[in-house]
């Protein structure tokens, strides 16, 4: 499991980034930027970095970087044998959706993220509204020490939350701030430049700009808050 760490707050980088399976901007973090400089109570699980290697590939590469994080055997080869073998499994455990309805669905992640991690407690179930959600990013952070994979832009997305600034009632409520890391942050394979470890840091208010309900894809996840997490509900 990995060990927690004080996080150096840093202001995301917003130029004309794309964000995953689709084209979305990642909303500026100036506006709250300034109230949670250097804050007491911020954690960050370590990770390393890995773009991922396909346009679609968004969740396997935040299933490498999960699984890295705990410290899992990756199955054999570069990163972009390792997300196939990923993607591979997702496409085969959807849930009986096609690709066009869900690619992939949070059920796939879910699954996948169990098999390859030898596991059964992580769970897809729907959030119905964005503090229950943050209240599932403190708490993995926090208190279980694991990273959350979270839906953003409508659902057309996966970004992996490594990150939390928690305020007054600790995981009981969203945190003031989460740190991140975009597979797409660098393009497709791309890398981090030198000095810097790929991660994102952006307040609660910002992030929920991008953090929003699923508009794009049907089944129990529709107008719900999307995510991936050890300790909750499988919910399809």
């Amino acid at each position: 499991m990995p060990h927690s760490r004080t996080i150096a707050i840093a202001l995301a980088s917003t130029a004309g980034l794309l964000s995953g399976c689709t084209a979305v901007l990642i909303p500026s973090g100036a506006s709250a930027i300034a109230s949670v400089l250097d804050p007491p109570g911020a954690i960050e699980l370590s990770f390393t970095y890995h773009a991922q290697q396909d346009p679609d590939w968004c969740d396997p590469a935040d299933i490498e970087m999960w699984l890295v994080a705990d410290g899992v055997a990756l199955p054999a080869g570069d990163d972009h044998a390792i997300q196939q073998d990923f993607w591979s499994y997702e496409t085969s455990h959807n849930d009986g959706y096609t690709i066009a309805e869900w690619n992939a669905s949070p059920y796939a992640v879910a699954v996948t993220l169990d098999h390859f991690g030898d596991r059964s407690d992580i769970g897809d179930a729907p959030q119905p509204s964005l503090d229950a959600a943050g209240r599932v990013i403190s708490h993995s952070i926090a208190d279980l020490h694991q990273p959350v994979i979270v839906m953003v832009g409508g659902a057309t997305h996966y970004v992996l939350v490594t990150g939390v600034q928690l305020g007054g009632k600790g995981a009981d409520a969203p945190p003031l701030a989460v740190t991140l890391a975009n597979p797409l942050q660098f393009g497709v394979g791309g890398g981090p430049p030198s000095g810097s470890d790929g991660a994102i840091t952006m307040s609660w208010t910002d992030f929920a700009t991008w953090y929003t309900p699923n508009t794009h894809h049907g089944g129990v996840w529709a107008a719900k808050w999307v995510l991936i997490a050890a300790g909750i509900d499988r919910a399809a």
